[in-house]
């Protein structure tokens, strides 16, 4: 079994449906394990208007995700809820994709 189909495994059973935009443009779904970061960084940080919660997010996703090494807007949906991309790069074996490996920043929630 090749490590990506070993990854594929586990996000299958503890992962949820993503979905991919780049730019405003929907690139395709994919299974990912989202966990929040709760250990790295404070999650509310100081503002004009006093403290604002900032969530940030490890996704482990799927290798065959329609993520690039690109710069863009990528975007993450799952369900009701957005994330903006940090930070995204490849985890590899050789010349083989394991997952792609991203730190996402919850979207606040937009007011109709």
């Amino acid at each position: 079994m090749r490590l990506a189909g070993a990854f594929s495994a586990i996000a299958s059973r503890y992962g949820q449906v993503v979905a991919v935009e780049k730019d405003g443009t929907l690139l395709g779904y994919g299974r990912a394990v989202l966990r929040p970061v709760l250990d790295r960084q404070r999650q509310f940080l100081p503002t004009d208007l006093g403290l604002a919660r900032q969530e940030e997010t490890l996704c482990l996703g799927e290798a065959g995700l329609p993520f690039a090494d690109q710069a863009g807007a990528w975007v993450v949906r799952q369900g009701e809820t957005a994330y903006d991309v940090v930070n995204l790069r490849p985890v590899t074996a050789g010349e083989e994709t394991i997952y792609w490996r991203a730190v996402l920043r919850r979207r606040e929630e937009e007011m109709p």
